[in-house]
């Protein structure tokens, strides 16, 4: 299970890599929108964490 978890206590799960790329993507331009244009796609797989499902 792909993982990556906010600061802020969101948390984005999915077996697909890219679901959860675009998952961030989507909680960034909604509420972190100070951070949209540096945080990207590969900043996103970056943060990806393998976690047992």
């Amino acid at each position: 299970m792909n993982q990556v978890r906010c600061e802020c206590g969101y948390a984005a799960r999915s077996d697909a890599e890219q679901q959860v790329v675009d998952e961030v993507l989507a909680h960034v331009r909604q509420d972190h929108p100070d951070l949209v244009g540096q945080v990207t796609p590969d900043v996103v797989r970056g943060w990806i964490e393998l976690v047992p499902d």
